[in-house]
């Protein structure tokens, strides 16, 4: 058992110092990533928002449409009942 644990340890030491020379950034190019990754951020919500603006677009204008038509419908119903 200890053996096992001995082994555990190298492995875990081994596997330490690898991630640390892996090539990832480091702390001064941080903020860079940072940044770039908000830009990415900002333009992805931006594109949802216009998508999300046209579709309330589209659904205001079939409501005025629908809104249209049953006033017209109404109206014919209304010239129909008045002139039995």
């Amino acid at each position: 058992m200890k053996q096992s644990y001995t082994v555990l340890f190298a492995i875990m030491v081994a596997l330490g110092l690898s991630a640390c020379d892996s090539g990832d950034p480091t702390i001064e190019e941080a903020p860079a990533a940072v940044e770039a990754s908000a830009s990415d951020a900002m333009e992805a919500t931006e594109e949802v928002a216009e998508q999300a603006m046209g579709a309330i677009d589209e659904a205001v204008e079939a409501m005025t449409e629908a809104g249209e038509e049953a006033m017209d419908d109404a109206t014919d119903m209304l010239e129909d009942i008045t002139t039995e």
